[in-house]
């Protein structure tokens, strides 16, 4: 069974571990030890999460979980015009399993029940934009990184 339960102040090293593995591809072919990447790692870390503080300071940090076990987190922003996915990342061993799938349909039941948007910014390299674009997500802005993407309930117009 999927849930998602709020992150509690000693959920921080699983945080820490889900954003390393978010990164482990990306950062595996630079040719650093071990304790420069784990220091890097750490410290951008920091840096999402105090960015995310500030730009999303109602937006709470929470873990997916699957029959009993964390395999995941992410941060929803609900603001009174639309619903924010503001970041979203499971550990590697739990990708392609449509975990991410279930959770975005969830979303997406919760914002057709409200009559809000979903918004969400994705990298334009990352295979999620796929996962979005086959739940009926549209771009709605591009630049040389990022991909805005809005997925809108059949029943409101924006």
């Amino acid at each position: 069974m999927l849930e998602v339960v709020d992150a509690m102040p000693e959920d921080e090293p699983f945080l820490l571990a889900v954003y390393a593995g978010a990164r482990q591809e990306e950062v595996s072919g630079w040719g650093w030890d071990a304790l420069q990447l784990e220091a890097f790692l750490h410290m951008q870390y920091r840096f999402q999460q105090q960015s995310y503080r500030s730009r999303y300071p109602e937006a709470v940090v929470q873990l997916i979980v699957q029959d009993g076990r964390r395999i995941g987190k992410l941060l929803v922003a609900r603001e009174h015009d639309a619903i924010v996915l503001v970041d979203i990342a499971l550990l590697p061993e739990h990708r392609n399993r449509g975990y991410g799938s279930a959770f975005m349909q969830l979303l997406q039941r919760e914002a057709e029940q409200c009559g809000k948007p979903i918004i969400l910014h994705v990298q334009t390299a990352n295979r999620a934009k796929e996962l979005y674009e086959r739940l009926g997500f549209q771009q709605v802005s591009l630049d040389s990184m990022y991909c805005e993407m809005k997925w809108v309930p059949a029943s409101t117009h924006f």
